[in-house]
């Protein structure tokens, strides 16, 4: 399938947005609650641009919703392309000095259960034009192909489609139970907690107030999510390292106690978003907010 040329002077593009809309959401129905788009419009439309296209672009079976090759194709290339249109229309809106539209936005569990809804609601209120979404996923998002405006994720790989600001950093602390006894000697193995993404642990070394100490993690238990490593610790499973930030307040209060620091461990929390050429108006809106949010965190 050739895109352009003859297709583009006739195809609508309400067809191809509600095309993208169930391609990205895995069928009709769930596009259809997404949109609030009814299921007929959207079948009707899927039809009449497989027909502009002569092509099947979806596969429908008992299984759900699959995009065929030349679905795949016209995805990959569109997608990118209406949310350019998007950002540069909402760009162009903004010259009047509001800031509209709607805004998904991607974060980590332990975003949400720390800080995320004041700095969300403060949001809101400020920008009462923005339609906001927010949804909690700690898997890896691709904001381009899964429509998402701004994704926050912790010590995310360099990526030359995404760019964006750094608006955390803290460093990684290894901590313990309060009953846990330090390590007597170097290399002595302790029962360890561990994020699933950093694969096998051979030793840390940690930085405490008698000098430098290596300990070998016996690794007992692999969350998917800092705030489940967090909480296992806290319940007693073991040690695990942490953002020194995240555990303050369990120190100051005695749940946890610091072993000492980790060097080279930094975490650091950054908002990314599609490399594009224009950045649309609710994205800096929402990125300037989270990086001042926890800029005066910092220094009160």
């Amino acid at each position: 399938m050739e895109l352009g040329g003859p297709y583009m002077e006739h195809t609508d593009l309400d067809a191809l947005v509600h095309f993208i809309a169930v391609a990205r959401e895995g069928g009709v129905n769930a596009a259809a609650r997404e949109t609030g788009t009814p299921k007929a419009t959207l079948s009707r439309r899927l039809r009449e641009l497989e027909a502009h296209l002569g092509t099947s672009l979806l596969e429908r079976s008992g299984a759900g919703t699959q995009l065929t090759e030349d679905g795949r194709s016209l995805f990959d290339r569109a997608a990118p392309l209406l949310a350019d249109l998007d950002a540069l229309w909402t760009d162009m809106s903004a010259r009047s000095g509001l800031v509209r539209g709607r805004l998904r936005v991607s974060i980590p569990a332990l975003a949400a259960r720390y800080g995320m809804g004041e700095i969300v609601a403060r949001f809101a209120r400020t920008y009462p034009a923005v339609e906001l979404e927010i949804d909690i996923d700690d898997r890896f998002i691709d904001p381009v192909s899964e429509g998402y405006d701004v994704v926050v994720r912790a010590n995310p790989l360099p990526d030359s489609n995404l760019v964006g600001r750094r608006f955390l950093r803290s460093q990684s602390v290894l901590a313990s139970p309060p009953s846990m006894p330090l390590p007597r000697h170097a290399d002595e193995r302790i029962d360890a907690v561990a994020l699933s993404a950093t694969g096998s642990q051979s030793a840390w070394t940690v930085l405490g107030p008698v000098g430098e100490l290596t300990v070998i993690p016996k690794v007992i238990l692999r969350c998917s999510s800092m705030m489940l490593v967090h909480e296992a610790v806290l319940a007693g499973a073991g040690a695990a390292l942490l953002p020194a930030w995240l555990i303050q307040k369990d120190v100051a209060e005695g749940r946890l106690k610091i072993w000492g620091t980790v060097p080279n461990r930094d975490l650091e929390a950054w908002a990314l978003h599609p490399a594009r050429h224009l950045t649309s108006p609710k994205v800096r809106a929402f990125v300037d907010l989270l990086v001042d949010h926890f800029r005066r965190l910092e220094t009160s």
